[in-house]
């Protein structure tokens, strides 16, 4: 019963913010209807200055409208989306930091395990012993001093 009462404010509060931003853009187009800026240094006529607060005022009426339409998007679509039931969460796993390299680091050490015979550099055959080339490729095998 709470989620449904929960779900339920969630859409009457992005409605309202809805009309909040309604009401913003009421009154950019009122400002705008009535001169945008004239209203604050009208005895001037128009100039620089009345032009830029004019600007100011819409580019914080629009800002203010668009801001408020989002929160009321987001609030809506918190309450219209169904929460997932508990049974359909996955079972979290404990966090493990840096869980890529461990896997290299233990991927490193199996290979370097593995290689414990001398190989030869080019052709990877394993040598029986430290030689300076090698029997089957004829490659020069580095110093093993």
């Amino acid at each position: 019963m709470t989620r449904y009462i929960k779900s339920t404010m969630m859409v009457v509060a992005g409605l309202c913010w809805f009309g909040i931003a309604w009401a913003f853009g009421f009154f950019l187009f009122q400002y705008l209807a009535g001169g945008a800026g004239l209203q604050v240094f009208g005895f001037f006529g128009v100039s620089s200055t009345t032009v830029l607060i004019g600007l100011a005022h819409v580019i914080g009426f629009a800002a203010a409208a668009f801001l408020c339409c989002v929160i009321g998007t987001g609030f809506c679509a918190h309450g219209l989306v169904p929460a997932p039931r508990p049974e359909q969460k996955a079972a979290k796993r404990p966090k493990q930091r840096f869980a890529f390299l461990r896997q290299l680091i233990a991927a490193r050490r199996s290979t370097e395990d593995a290689d414990v015979v001398l190989r030869c550099v080019r052709c990877r055959v394993p040598l029986a012993a430290p030689v300076h080339t090698c029997p089957e490729c004829g490659w020069t095998q580095p110093s093993a001093i």
